[in-house]
């Protein structure tokens, strides 16, 4: 039965987007003569909060860019651009690498910098080394914390300042 036109659904992905958690990227092949999504990513603003204990000035000096304090307090949470979403159509997995699709990815966060600002890019993922090795390629490297058994690990990359020109 259809829902009567004074009840509409919304999607957990549509309630994100009205709360502006997250967007989702398509990549699509532009020149197919079907409509083919090849890959998305989803990317979000995100508060990363690591444990004071761990942290030196120096540690939290590279995350801020520029002090390790503040009003005497050391700095222990940084406002991050979250890879939230990661990957391929399988029907389309040999159309379009993982490295094309981070450079579509950080192509569309360098954009979003220019406006809004940020440095610091964040994903979560298992501990699978051929994914570690992947994200280590582009300059990702995993938090240094106490991790609990299956928790996913946490990466960042920080941008310098000849990439958000």
């Amino acid at each position: 039965t259809d829902a009567p036109a004074s009840i509409s659904v919304i999607t957990q992905e549509d309630l994100a987007k009205k709360i502006g958690k997250s967007r989702t990227f398509f990549i699509f092949d532009e020149e197919s003569d079907t409509f083919k999504i090849l890959a998305y990513f989803t990317l979000a603003i995100q508060v990363l909060r690591l444990p004071k204990k761990l942290l030196s000035g120096r540690k939290i000096k590279d995350l801020d860019g520029f002090g390790s304090k503040i009003n005497g307090e050391l700095i222990s949470e940084f406002p991050v651009i979250l890879i939230g979403q990661f990957s391929k159509n399988d029907s389309f997995s040999k159309e379009i690498s993982g490295e094309e699709i981070m450079q579509y990815c950080f192509a569309t966060i360098l954009e979003g910098q220019l406006k809004l600002g940020g440095r610091i890019v964040m994903l979560e993922c298992k501990n699978v080394p051929y994914l570690l090795e992947f994200y280590k390629k582009f300059g990702f490297y995993v938090i240094d914390k106490d991790y609990k058994d299956n928790e996913l690990l946490q990466l960042v990359r920080i941008f310098n300042e000849e990439e958000i020109k």
